[in-house]
C-alpha cells in the first residue's frame, strides 16, 4: 500500500502490484479490511484472473453483511453500523477503526452471549466505556442464562454510561433516538444473524432490518446537520445554547462580521471585554465573556471562566470534527509565504482555508483553526515560537496530518543557548503529527538529520526536498522564458515542469516544499504546470514591484516584514541574481535583526562577509546592532548611517535613479516595515 486515507464512508487506497500502480475508492471500514482485499487481490491472480479485470471489479464491492456495515445514514450526519464483534478484542478494534475514519462520537448497543465465555462481559464493558458515550446494554443470544444477570455483569464495569434495555428492539430504537449530529451508532453482537435464541424460543431478528424498519417507521425530527452548532455545544458542554449557527471566529472588534462569534480576550495591553458592545453593534451573535459587560443582553453572550481557554476548547472541538486534511508550518525563515504558497496551490483541488496573515502564536493558531468550516477540505496552519513548549502546545491544538520544518536560524536565540536547541525546539511538531502521518524536512539545513531521526522513531513517515542535493522532491535546472522560469524538478523519478515568475533561494525551496505536500496528499501535480505564475509573495516578504517615486521608475524589493540571519543572508545573495545595465546601482537599506540576545553584535558583524563577497553597490543602514554590519563593510561599499527615517527617506529621493534596485531589509519592529509601504504607495506592478 502506498498511501491510504479515510473519506467518511470510503477509503481512498493507492496500491503497487507487480511495478503497476492503482487507485482505489472502497466503501469499506477499517484499515485492516484493505489488507483483506488485497490478500484476496493475490489470491485471485494467484489462481489466473487478469489484475487488469481484478481492479474494473474492486471499485463494485459491498462490505460483508454484518462486518463493519453501515446500514443507514441519517440526515444530521449520523451513521448508524452493524458490527458482529462480540469479545472483547473484536469489539476494540471495531471501535478503534471506526473512531479513526469517521472522527465522531460513538454509542453503542450491545450484549452478551449466555452459555459462553462469562469473563469477557465485563472486559467489553471496560472497552464500551473507553470508546463510548453511552451504551445501551441489551440481550444478545441468552440462550437458556438469565438475561438480566448476562446485562448485570456487563453494567458493573461501564455504570455510569449505561442503559439497560433488555428488548434488543427497544434498545436499538432508544439508541436511535439518541444520536445526536455528527455521531455513529454501533450495534454490535449479532452482524449477519438473523434470529436471536432465548433457550426454549428462538425468535427471528436481524439487526439491520429492524434498524431500517424503526427508520422507516419513526420520522425522526432530524434536521440536516448544523455543523457550528454541533461544535458550539461541544465547546461550551451544552449550556443552554440552541441552534447557534455562527459563521466565523473574531478576536478583534474591528474585524468582526455578522454571525460571527466574538471572543473577547484579555492579552497582556488590551482586554477584549471592552469591545464587546462594538462587536455586538459589529453584527456578531454572540460573545464569549468572563465576566459581566454592563448592558450587554443575556442572549448576547456565553459566560466562561476563561476566555483564552474556551477560545482553545473550540479550536480543539473544531479539529477533532473536521474531515479537513490538516497541514502545519514551522521553520525560521518562509513559513508565511510557503503557507500562503500551499492554501493557493490547495484551491485546485477542492476548498482550502489557510491562516490568516501571521497568525502562528497562541491566540492566532486555535483563532485560525476556530475559523475552519464544515466543507473546508484542506487547512494549511502556520505555528512559530519565541521560546521552548510553545510549538508543542500548539501543534497539539492542530494535530496536523502533514507538517513541513522550513528551515532552521537563529531567530529568537535571545531564548536558548544555542541553534541546536532551536531545532529541538521546532522538532517539537513532530511529536504531535497524527498517526501514519508525514514530516516534509528540508535536506539543505543541516538539521535535517536530526530531524529525520526524530520522525522515524515515531514512525512518521519523512519525505525529503532540496534545491541541491539527492532529495525525494529535487530541483533539476532552471530556464528563462519572456517574464517568468521553467523549473524541472524531480518528484520521486518522475520529471515535471513549473511556471514560477521568482526564482530566490527562499522561493525555489518554498515551491519544493509545496510540491512535496501536494505529492504527499496524493494530488495530480500536472495541474499546477502554469498555475504557479499567478502567485503573489506577501508583502514584506521579498515581493518585487516596478515603483514609480521621486519622479524617477525604478525597481524595489521589499523584504521588511522581519530578518534574522538566516533570511537577511538569504535576502543580500538574491540580489546577486538580478542583471542589471553599466549604470544601474544595487542599493540596500538594513535594519536590525532583533530578539539575538548576547550574539546579537556578532551576528550583524558577520553579514558583511556577505556583503562585502556580493555585487551590491552601496548599504545604508538604521538602527543599533546593525552598525557593527556597516562597520565591518569594504569602503567602497558604504552608504551612509541613518539617525531617523525621515532622514533615510529624504536620502532615497536624492540618490535613487531610473531602473535603480532598492532592497529593504529589517525586523519589523524597526519601523522599516512602514517605510517600505510608504515606499510603495506608488507602484505600478508587480514584477
Amino acid at each position: 500500500v502506498l498511501h491510504n486515507r479515510y473519506k467518511e464512508k470510503k477509503q481512498i487506497v493507492k496500491i503497487s502490484i507487480n511495478s503497476k500502480i492503482f487507485q482505489l475508492e472502497i466503501p469499506l471500514i477499517g484499515y485492516f479490511q484493505v489488507k483483506n482485499l488485497l490478500m484476496s487481490i493475490l489470491a485471485a491472480s494467484a489462481c489466473g484472473l487478469n489484475i487488469n479485470k481484478i481492479f474494473k471489479q474492486i471499485n463494485k464491492i459491498k462490505s460483508v453483511p454484518g462486518r463493519l456495515e453501515c446500514v443507514a445514514n441519517l440526515k444530521n450526519n449520523s451513521n448508524i453500523i452493524v458490527d458482529f464483534a462480540h469479545t472483547p478484542d473484536a469489539l476494540e478494534q471495531s471501535l478503534i477503526a471506526i473512531k479513526k475514519q469517521f472522527k465522531k462520537e460513538i454509542i453503542i448497543v450491545f450484549g452478551c452471549g449466555g452459555e459462553r465465555d462469562k469473563k469477557k462481559r465485563s472486559l467489553m464493558g471496560k472497552v464500551a466505556k473507553k470508546y463510548c458515550r453511552k451504551v445501551f446494554i441489551t440481550d444478545d443470544n441468552p440462550r437458556n442464562e438469565n438475561p438480566k444477570q448476562i446485562r448485570n455483569s456487563i453494567i458493573k464495569s461501564c455504570k455510569k454510561i449505561a442503559v439497560d434495555i433488555g428488548s434488543r428492539r427497544q434498545a436499538i430504537k432508544t439508541a436511535i433516538k439518541e444520536l445526536k449530529s455528527n455521531e455513529i451508532l454501533l450495534v454490535a453482537g449479532k452482524g449477519h444473524e438473523k434470529i436471536q435464541d432465548y433457550g426454549n424460543k428462538i425468535i427471528n431478528f436481524s439487526d439491520q432490518k429492524v434498524i431500517k424498519e424503526i427508520i422507516r417507521k419513526n420520522r425522526f425530527s432530524y434536521k440536516q446537520n448544523n455543523w457550528s452548532n454541533f461544535i458550539v455545544k461541544k465547546t461550551f458542554n451544552n449550556t443552554g445554547l440552541k441552534n447557534l449557527s455562527y459563521n466565523g471566529v473574531s478576536i478583534n472588534s474591528k474585524t468582526t462580521k455578522k454571525n460571527n462569534l466574538f471572543f473577547a480576550i484579555k492579552g497582556e495591553n488590551v482586554d477584549g471585554h471592552k469591545f464587546v458592545k462594538e462587536a455586538i453593534k459589529k453584527g456578531a451573535i454572540k460573545s464569549v465573556i468572563s465576566k459581566k459587560v454592563k448592558q450587554l443582553p443575556k442572549n448576547k453572550s456565553i459566560l466562561v471562566k476563561n476566555t483564552f481557554t474556551s477560545l482553545n476548547d473550540l479550536a480543539r472541538a473544531t479539529r477533532d470534527n473536521t474531515l479537513a486534511r490538516i497541514i502545519g508550518i514551522t521553520g525560521s525563515v518562509g513559513k508565511t509565504t510557503l503557507k500562503n504558497l500551499i492554501g493557493f496551490s490547495l484551491k485546485y483541488y477542492g476548498k482550502v482555508y489557510n491562516s490568516p496573515h501571521s497568525y502562528n502564536n497562541k491566540f492566532g493558531v486555535p483563532f485560525s483553526l476556530s475559523n475552519l468550516k464544515n466543507n473546508d477540505k484542506y487547512g494549511v496552519f502556520e505555528i512559530g515560537m519565541d521560546k521552548k513548549g510553545e510549538i508543542y502546545n500548539l501543534s497539539k491544538i492542530v494535530k496536523p496530518e502533514l507538517a513541513v520544518i522550513t528551515n532552521i536560524s537563529q531567530a529568537h536565540i535571545k531564548n536558548f543557548k544555542n541553534i541546536k536547541d532551536i531545532a529541538k525546539a521546532k522538532a517539537e511538531i513532530i511529536d504531535n503529527i497524527t498517526e501514519d502521518g508525514t514530516i516534509i524536512l528540508n535536506k539543505d539545513d543541516k538539521f535535517f538529520n536530526f530531524f529525520s531521526k526524530i520522525a522515524k522513531r515515531r514512525k512518521i513517515n519523512v519525505i525529503s526536498f532540496s534545491r541541491k542535493k539527492k532529495a525525494d522532491i529535487a530541483l533539476g535546472n532552471i530556464k528563462k522564458n519572456k517574464s517568468y522560469y521553467i523549473l524541472k524538478i524531480n518528484v520521486k523519478n518522475k520529471i515535471f515542469y513549473f511556471y514560477v515568475k521568482y526564482f530566490t533561494d527562499n522561493f525555489l525551496s518554498n515551491i519544493l516544499a509545496c510540491i512535496s505536500v501536494l505529492f504527499a496528499l496524493n494530488l495530480d501535480l500536472n495541474i499546477l504546470k502554469k498555475k504557479f505564475v499567478n502567485f503573489t509573495i506577501p508583502n514584506g516578504r521579498g515581493d518585487i514591484r516596478i515603483i514609480k517615486k521621486f519622479n524617477k521608475r525604478f525597481k524595489f524589493i521589499d523584504e521588511s516584514y522581519n530578518a534574522n540571519p538566516l533570511s537577511m543572508r538569504s535576502a543580500i545573495k538574491n540580489m546577486n541574481y538580478f542583471k542589471r545595465k553599466k549604470r544601474e546601482k544595487k542599493l540596500i537599506f538594513l535594519g536590525d535583526m532583533l530578539e539575538l540576545g548576547k550574539k546579537s553584535k556578532k551576528l550583524h558583524k558577520e553579514l558583511s562577509v556577505v556583503i562585502n563577497k556580493s555585487d551590491i553597490d552601496k548599504v545604508f543602514v538604521y538602527g543599533k546592532y546593525i552598525k557593527e554590519t556597516y562597520n565591518s563593510l569594504n569602503k567602497n561599499k558604504k552608504g551612509k548611517i541613518f539617525h531617523n527615517l525621515n532622514e533615510a527617506y529624504d536620502h532615497f529621493s536624492k540618490i535613487v535613479h531610473n531602473n535603480d534596485l532598492l532592497m529593504i531589509k529589517g525586523s519589523n519592529a524597526t519601523g522599516l516595515n512602514q517605510f517600505s509601504k510608504n515606499i510603495k504607495s506608488r507602484w505600478i506592478s508587480a514584477v
